[in-house]
């Protein structure tokens, strides 16, 4: 079988000129088998992250094999707006900060794009300056709730302005603000995280307790710069305030090959026939992985191989094989947030009912993805039930072809697409430009391997 291209990355002036543009994609059928070796696009989670983070010490942080996407270069934006200077290499960015207590004051407002974790990270992060800001975003980003972190900000002595529950939301530290002993209603780590960033300013310890379990990249890479965090096999996260920004480590950050993104090649993978597919380098983060872990309990074959002792990085082998029906549960729900949609997918292939329940916080993404999953799947004609927490999948169900909205949701655009190749007809998609906000690329290797070319790496 030929061989793919290396993975191109596109550049932000890419992002810019598909702005406000509707891509319309005639989608058809593929059989082929996905096969090879390929590295996922870096993980966004961690991108976010890390140049967030990097605005917190005085000085230079290097961060290797960064995402760049839409979503990320809101975060850049961000740091840059507060003073934070960043040269961006072909495979590394060097950002450096004043730190704190001399971020720049003058740009007043922020244009957070579509990113939910630019918006609601970068809260937590502005409650340590002591100059007002206001944070805006897309009409997207503007109908997502920011009341969740706004509510306990107030209680630390934060003043924040929502609108009506809402972006704009303005965020102004009028002074020494106290920690908080808070228990999260929803599962969410980007509340989580914000409310860890402010905690790290505050005058007292804060303590943050969690319904269930989410991704725990805020609290491994903050520890690794030597904030002083403790999580509790009871969900509790104690954070210690930082007395001085400069005790922070200026450590580098590796990212490695996001799961999230990778996920769409491995249900390909599983969904056709002599499949076998190697995603190399990505994030074995146990609470990333809970797709794959969900894949092997309905059948698929999974194998793992750890490359490094210290962090959760390795290559991941999906091979294809019969599916069988499962059940999804609430306390399962954070570590595969990102590919539910995909999860009913593959039920409509699948022996058997598929319940997925406990999955409400799907209601609030980029769009209400239960309604849209279960919208775009039953055009298809699949047989699904929407849930007011989720739905049911009964399995397995021949897919048609048919006209499809993708709600200008990179997610739903890509599940989208691996539904069109187990498809009997054409799929018409109606825009797909929402991609770039994670996947740049994904079109261009989806339209390679459809001519028959196996990844490489």
């Amino acid at each position: 079988m030929p061989r793919l291209p290396h993975q191109q990355t596109a550049s932000p002036a890419d992002f810019q000129q598909a702005k406000g543009m509707n891509m319309v994609m005639e989608l058809t059928p593929c059989r082929h088998p996905v096969e090879g070796i390929l590295r996922p696009p870096s993980d966004k989670s961690i991108t976010h992250r890390a140049i967030l983070f990097s605005a917190l010490a005085p000085g230079t942080v290097r961060v290797l094999h960064p995402l760049v996407a839409e979503d990320t270069l809101s975060s850049r934006r961000l740091v840059e707006s507060l003073g934070v200077r960043v040269e961006a290499g072909d495979d590394e960015w060097i950002l450096t900060s004043p730190g704190p207590s001399q971020w720049k004051s003058d740009k007043t407002v922020i244009d957070c794009g579509n990113s939910g974790t630019t918006m609601r990270l970068g809260m937590g992060l502005l409650a340590l300056s002591s100059s007002p800001r206001t944070l805006i975003g897309d009409a997207s980003l503007s109908k997502r709730p920011m009341e969740r972190v706004a509510r306990p900000l107030r209680q630390m002595g934060i003043d924040v302005e929502t609108t009506q529950g809402y972006a704009p939301v303005m965020v102004h530290n009028r002074g020494p603000y106290r920690g908080l002993s808070y228990s999260m209603p929803m599962a969410s780590a980007q509340v989580k995280s914000a409310l860890i960033l402010a905690a790290l300013g505050a005058t007292t310890l804060s303590e943050i307790v969690e319904p269930y379990p989410t991704r725990d990249h805020t609290e491994q890479m903050l520890k690794q710069m030597g904030a002083r965090i403790r999580m509790t096999a009871d969900h509790h996260i104690m954070v210690e305030p930082l007395k001085d920004w400069r005790t922070l480590d200026l450590v580098p950050f590796r990212v490695p090959g996001d799961p999230s993104s990778g996920a769409f090649w491995a249900a390909l993978a599983a969904l056709i026939p002599g499949s076998s597919l190697t995603l190399k380098e990505i994030s074995l983060s146990p609470r990333r992985i809970g797709f794959f872990r969900l894949l092997q309990q309905m059948g698929a074959r999974i194998d793992i191989d750890r490359v490094s002792d210290t962090e959760d990085i390795g290559h991941l082998t999906v091979t294809h094989q019969p599916l069988s029906a499962v059940t999804v549960t609430p306390e399962q729900v954070p570590d595969m947030i990102d590919e539910i949609p995909l999860v009913a997918l593959m039920a409509t292939q699948a022996f058997g009912d598929t319940v997925i329940s406990g999955a409400e916080e799907l209601r609030v993404k980029e769009t209400d993805r239960i309604q849209a999953t279960v919208s775009n799947l039953k055009q298809l004609g699949a047989h699904i039930e929407e849930r007011e927490d989720g739905m049911v999948v009964h399995g397995p169900t021949p897919l048609h072809g048919g006209a499809v909205r993708s709600y200008g949701d990179h997610r739903m655009a890509m599940m989208l697409a691996v539904a069109a190749a187990i498809a009997s007809s054409p799929v018409i998609l109606d825009d797909v430009s929402s991609v770039a906000i994670s996947y740049p690329t994904f079109f261009e290797q989806y339209q390679h391997w459809q001519q028959g070319y196996a990844f490489h790496d």
